[in-house]
């Protein structure tokens, strides 16, 4: 079984769990890509090729789950925008007290 721990320039820390022959698609990208600056014109097509980089990426969902429980601020993390995170916090947060 051939393991290794998963690093990627913008994911902030390493992973703790097993994953087999698979890289972070951001690995190879400039860190840059992944922290637009403001959230209009050119930054919104930033964001954009960001998350394209996300999408083909097989760590995706493990990427943004560790950014949720990190409560990152900032950035694209596992194909969504700070934006959007917040959002889907907000959203669990009243699924949560409507049960």
């Amino acid at each position: 079984m051939n393991s290794s721990i998963v690093s990627t320039p913008y994911y902030g820390a390493d992973t703790t769990e097993i994953v087999e022959n698979l890289r972070a698609a951001c690995a190879d990208e400039d860190p840059e890509l992944f922290f637009p600056i403001g959230d209009t014109g050119p930054a919104l097509l930033q964001q954009e090729e960001a998350k394209a980089v996300c999408r083909r990426c097989p760590l995706m969902e493990e990427c943004l789950q560790g950014a949720l429980e990190r409560g990152e601020n900032y950035g694209v993390f596992g194909g969504l925008s700070e934006r959007e995170r917040r959002s889907l916090e907000r959203r669990a947060a009243r699924q949560r007290t409507s049960v």
